[in-house]
Order: C-alpha cells, then structure tokens, then sequence
C-alpha cells in the first residue's frame, strides 16, 4: 500500500524525518518497504500556451503548433490529438534531459523545424499511463518550471500484514501513529445522509452469511463535474490513476476509510431488483479488469435480472459500469464474507483492492455506513450531488460484543522483560481503539486479531521503544542439551565428508512397502508412504540410480537419517554410496577406481576424527538385485552405520605436530593368499611402539607365474613411519623395533621379507 505523507499529514502530526517515522513504523510491525517523491521529475519543462495549430503537410498524424513560454514564439511539431489553439501545456525546450537518458534538441521533423516537444503527464512522471498532452489550467503563467507547479511529496509504500486490515487505510494508519506516541488531528465525522427509504428498486441477499449486510443508494447526479485537483494528486501518490469523478470519489474513500463501495449506472441495470446470491452453472462476467471470467457456484456475484453485474467484493461489470454521461447511480456499501471472497479473488487471479481488504478479514462492520457518507459528502462538496433518491438496506452491521482480554501486569513484565507503567499501557491501548472494562481490555471492531491475553503484549511490546527492553541472560539457555550436542555432531560430520568430495542426499522416511525393507504403519499417510524405513540404502542407491541414469557415474553420496529399529525405536545413522573413479582424472595420478578399499579407509577417518565412532562390518558391494532394483548397471560400494554417542560431549583431543624429524622403514612382505590385510595390521600393532605415527600400503603383487613370487603368495609393500614428540629417533632403536614387527609379522601371519624367500 501507497501512503502520502502530505494525505496522512491531515489526521496526524509526527517529529522528525520521514526516514524516522518510516524506522518506527517498521519497528512497530508495519514495514516499510521505500520511500519516494512523486512530482514532476524533469528539469528544463516549462509552461507555454499554444498560439496557433495547422496539420503538418508531410505528416497526417503529425500537427504544427506556435507556441509561446513567454520568451517569444517557437514552432513544435506535436504527435498528440487533444490540443487546441489557447491551451497551456508543459514545454521541454531543446537541453532538456529526461530520466531515461532522451535529450531534447532542435530538429526536423518530416521537413518542419521543432525546437522542443509538448510533454504529456506520463513523460512528466505524473501519471502511469495517460493519452495526449498535459493540460493545465487556463490562468497559469508562462515559463513557470514545471517542478515549482507540481512540487511532489514523499510516499511510503507499505507491507501490511494479513491479520492487519484496519491499516489499509489513513484513518488506521493515523491510528497506529497515535498509538505510537504521534498527535492525532480531530476530524469531522461525516454527516449522515439525509436520505429515505429507496421506492421502486429492491435488493435480496440469498444468505445472510455471504452477505450480512448490504445497502443500496440512489443519487442524482450533475454532469460535466471533473475530480478536483487535490483528489487527483491524493489518488496518483496513492498510485491509482484518475478514472473520472464517480470512480474517483470511490477509490479515495476505499483509501481513506478502508471500506470498498461500488457504483453502478442505474440506467445500465436490467430490471429493478439486484439479488445477491451465488453465481448460477455456466454463468460469465466481464469485469472491469478486462477479463471475461467464468464463474462457479462458489462465487458470490450481485445479479439483476439478465445476470451478474458484478463479482461481490472483488470487481465489478463492464455492463453496469458508470461513464462520463451517467446521471443516476446505485451506489454499494456492503459487508462480504471474507473467505468467499478470497477464495474467488485466488481462483480468477484478482488481488483488487477490493478484494485485498474484503478478503483479509476483520473489517469494522460500521464502516459500511460511514462509506455511504462519506462519498455523498464528496460528491456534495464537489459541486456534483444533485438529489438523494434513497436507500435500500438489507441486514444490519453486526456489531460484535467481545469480552474483556484480561492482562497481567506482573506477568507481562516477566514475559516482556520490561517495566510496565499502567498510564502508558492505558494510553496506547486507547488510541488503538481498546476500551478497559472489569479488569480488563475490550478490543474495537476492527481488531479481530486479539483474542487472548498474549496478543495485548505483543501489542504493548511492539509499540514500546526496544530500546528500552533491559538485555540479560536467561538462565535457561545457558549450556547445551544433548539435542544440541547431537546436532552439532551431525554437523561436524556433514562437512567432514564433503571436504572429501561427498554429496549429501535428503530422501523420505516413509516409504512404500515393497521399497526394501520397512515397518508397516499402522496409519498409512498414503499409497507412496505406508511403511518407516529401516535403512537408509535403498533411498541412497535409487538416488545413484537416478545420477547414473543421467551419465553421472563417479559418486559419492552420503545420508543421515532416523530408521525404525526393534521394538518400536528409532535410530540415527550414516549411509555411505561409492561409485566410478576415486577422484578425477588428471596428467600425474591417471584413473583410479574406488573399491571397498576406498569405503573403509573414509569409514577409518571417521573413526579416528570423533571420538565413540564403532567399527562397522556392514563395507560391501551392492548385490546384484539392489543394483538392478535401482537402475545401477556399474559396481556400487556401500556402508551403513549407527553414529556415534554424544551424551558425553567429549571431541578428540588435540595432538601437537612433532617438531623432530622422523624415520621411514618400507617392508616387501610375502604373505599367504589366505591371510588378509587386517591381521597384517593387528600384527604390526602389537608390538609397535607409540612413537610409530602411521602405516600405509603403498603396493600389492601376485605373479601367475610363480617366479618372482610363489603361486599361493602375494607380495604387500608397507611403510612404516616413526616420530618421536621429544627427541630425534636413532638407526639402532627403529631397527630394532622393525625387527620385532617382522617376528610379530612371521609367526602371525606366516610372513617373510620378499629378499629372504
């Protein structure tokens, strides 16, 4: 919503700038989104009067026109129609430079000279969308700049909340102000029309709980009557244009009081009764937006005798329209149903402002009245109001008589953390409309949203200075629980693997049955989710087989997820998926293959990185089924295991570099086929020293032929690494504890250096 500072200026006065009413604004709950100036916007424009009009010779669209800014005549060549000799219209002289970059230079045009251009309100920046040349009023000087006639003011454009409908309006918006400190201006309440019973015309409302209250009024109106300038201006800021003076009068009430009303040309309706009622099977509208509009029994329409004439709080009818000849109209102030009239302004697409406000909610009941008033009033003082035929009135406004909201002083300062002071309360509270009554606080028509005793303190809070909330430490959230500790593992892990190069992989929970394995739920929340989960593979592998569908065959993903266990449980767990090359290809490594080998050094990392991580058995190959299951065509290595406890909150202890140079021993070692690279670790392990800080295998041999190594033998090349942390390692103790790896390595696994065969 558009709001004018200078409109707004008129119900309420504030201090300070409008940059900080818009900060208070904002932090009262009511954002404002920017702030501009509207006005002219083009420097060079002047006024100038049109001496003299001929049709340009080469040129049928084209005219001639002398005219004259008060330093003498000059020729411009004119494409627009609505200009005469007499006239006084905006002149950009030759130097003029306009926003979007068009400079403004003597010229020909079809072989006339032109020394400047006849400006429009578009080109001006006065108006989004006009036809023919700016207009001005017959008494206005000659060389007056342009920015000096329409000097502009600053607008807010607002972002109003949906459980805020009051505010969609200066009276809410000067309201709000008041309640915020600011000095509300008394304003006349508008008198109430003089008007009787309407003969002759009748309304039926189908249910009262579509429309529970609904008025019509006749009125006599004198033609010719054109929207006053100020009015134009009000609504242009506001940024709606100037349709003509009925449009106008009702949109700047819309945007005054916050109330739509309508009017119909009396002359255009068919019959003389209007039925408010749903809209009829095959029934079409065609509204004011542009659009022909089908309709449903759903839609709430006002309809005479031929059919709609208008869609009930969202647009009206092209048919029933009001136009520049119309000398009697039906004027509509009504109360609509706001879920019926969201639900067909969401359906057809129409966010009017109209249906903005209707559907939001929440409109005080009364405004349905003060509407009609204030637009006879209008017109009265606008010199076109001729004769009130009267009103026809169905239903009554529905005052509501809510209880009183009780609030806790003592309470809101413990909640709020700040010190209340009941005359500030009482007044903020007054301003917003609430009335005290038996200890509490009666909320006003327009305030549907405060229901209980936590929405007045978020009222007191949000119209308090923040500034003055004291700042202090809840003891509650000091520390962290094992939820928090949980999370921040699981965190810790993520980045873990993809600092590897892992991608990590989101799938449901709840699956369908035949989906692997899952627990069968005993409420199915549908077809495609009747079953929990018991492991995260089957997800993982279907999201491989969808990346190796589409070419992408080197993968490593990984999941971390709840699964159902026994007994009724949940577990949380790591899946890991292996696939196509270990990392990419490049000039000095070439192509290396992950295998499982890949999985259980990652899965080691783990391990060692955080602390409580269990040694999992579950490193293998997918079957040749859960391949085909998921599309795979290519090897797939996959892992599963329970993550680590956290309840003990503990990490892994941080270890110094060693600072002395270390010792490097490689080992050609003969081993059995039989024998597996594990109890070769577990035998070098046993009788390692501490100062031995790493183990790698950096070549596997078997040669068929039997010569270079026997058949049923295969040669494993290992390094071994020794650091100490305190001093510089000698030849003679790393031989010697070599030599007891190498009997550790013999009677374990029946192991020999590959020289000594």
């Amino acid at each position: 919503m558009k709001i004018s500072l200078e409109w707004l200026g008129e119900w309420c006065q504030w201090p300070g700038s409008a940059e900080d009413l818009a900060d208070r604004l904002t932090r009262s709950g009511t954002e404002v989104i920017s702030i501009f100036s509207t006005g002219s916007k083009v420097k060079g424009v002047v006024t100038a009067k049109i001496l003299e009009v001929k049709a340009h010779p080469n040129a049928d669209r084209l005219s001639v026109c002398q005219v004259d800014d008060g330093s003498g005549p000059r020729q411009v060549v004119c494409g627009a129609k609505n200009h005469h000799a007499g006239d006084i219209v905006p002149l950009a002289r030759p130097g003029t430079v306009f926003p979007d970059g068009m400079a403004i230079k003597s010229a020909k045009l079809r072989g006339e000279s032109s020394e400047g251009m006849l400006c429009s309100a578009k080109e001006l920046g006065l108006a989004a969308d006009t036809e023919g040349l700016l207009l001005l009023p017959a008494e206005t000087k000659l060389g007056v700049p342009l920015e000096q006639l329409f000097p502009g003011e600053t607008v807010f454009e607002v972002e109003i909340t949906s459980n805020r409908p009051d505010l969609a309006s200066m009276e809410g918006m000067a309201r709000e102000l008041g309640a915020m400190g600011m000095v509300n201006k008394t304003r006349p309440e508008s008198a109430k029309a003089p008007v009787g019973n309407l003969v002759g015309w009748k309304v039926i409302v189908a249910d009262s709980k579509d429309c529970p209250h609904y008025t019509l009024t006749a009125l006599t109106l004198r033609l010719g009557i054109d929207s006053p300038e100020w009015m134009k201006k009000r609504l242009t800021a506001s940024g709606m244009r100037s349709l003509g003076l009925l449009v106008d009068v009702t949109n700047y009430v819309l945007l005054e009081l916050g109330q739509p009303v309508h009017a119909f040309d009396a002359e255009r309706i068919n019959g003389k009764v209007l039925e408010v009622r749903r809209a009829k099977p095959q029934e079409k509208l065609a509204g004011l937006d542009g659009g022909t509009h089908s309709l449903t029994g759903e839609d709430l329409v006002i309809a005479d005798e031929k059919g709609p004439v208008a869609l009930a709080g969202v647009v009206g009818g092209t048919e029933s329209s009001v136009h520049k000849g119309t000398q009697t109209i039906l004027l509509e102030s009504a109360s609509f149903q706001a879920g019926r009239v969201r639900k067909t302004a969401r359906r057809l697409s129409l966010p009017t402002e109209s249906s903005r406000r209707f559907g939001r909610g929440g409109l005080d009941p009364s405004l349905a009245e003060r509407a009609r008033n204030r637009v006879i009033q209008l017109l009265h003082e606008c010199g076109a109001l001729v004769k009130c035929e009267g009103t026809f009135a169905v239903g009554a406004a529905q005052m509501t008589n809510p209880k009183p909201v009780a609030l806790r002083l003592d309470r809101a300062e413990q909640i709020l953390g700040l010190k209340v002071d009941p005359q500030h309360l009482r007044d903020r509270f007054k301003a917003l409309g609430f009335r005290e009554e038996q200890g509490g606080w009666v909320t006003p028509a327009w305030r549907a949203d405060i229901r209980e005793e936590m929405d007045l303190m978020e009222e007191l809070i949000r119209l308090s200075d923040m500034n003055e909330v004291p700042v202090r430490l809840d003891a509650l959230a000091e520390g962290q629980s094992p939820e928090d500790r949980a999370d921040r593992r699981r965190r810790q892990i993520r980045g873990f693997l993809v600092e590897r190069g892992y991608v990590e992989v989101l799938s449901g929970s709840l699956v369908r049955l035949e989906e692997g394995k899952s627990v069968k739920l005993s409420v199915a929340a549908g077809p495609d989710a009747a079953g929990y989960r018991e492991s995260l593979l089957p997800g993982l592998l279907a999201s491989a087989g969808r990346n190796a569908s589409r070419g992408r065959t080197d993968l490593k993903l990984f999941e971390i997820g709840r699964v159902a266990t026994s007994g009724g449980k949940e577990e949380m767990r790591l899946a890991l998926l292996l696939a196509g090359r270990e990392r990419p290809v490049n000039w000095q490594d070439g192509e290396i293959k992950a295998d499982i080998f890949s999985l259980r050094g990652i899965w080691q990392e783990l391990r060692e990185r955080f602390s409580g991580w269990a040694e999992t058995s579950n490193i293998r190959e997918a079957s040749l089924a859960e391949r085909a299951t998921a599309g795979l065509k290519i090897p797939v290595w996959i892992a599963e295991g329970g993550f680590p406890p956290t309840s003990d909150g503990k990490t892994v202890a941080y270890r110094e570099v060693s600072s002395f140079p270390g010792i490097q021993r490689d080992m050609a070692l003969v081993l059995p086929d039989t024998v597996a690279f594990v109890e070769v670790e577990k035998a070098i392990r046993a009788v390692a020293p501490a100062e031995m800080d790493g183990m790698t295998v950096f070549d596997r041999f078997r040669d068929p032929s039997g010569v270079k190594v026997p058949k049923g033998f295969f040669s494993l090349g290992c390094r071994l690494q020794f650091r100490s942390g305190a001093r510089t390692l000698t030849e003679e103790e790393v031989s010697a504890w070599e030599k007891k790896i190498l009997e550790s390595l013999a009677t374990r696994c029946q192991a020999k250096l590959r020289g000594v065969l």
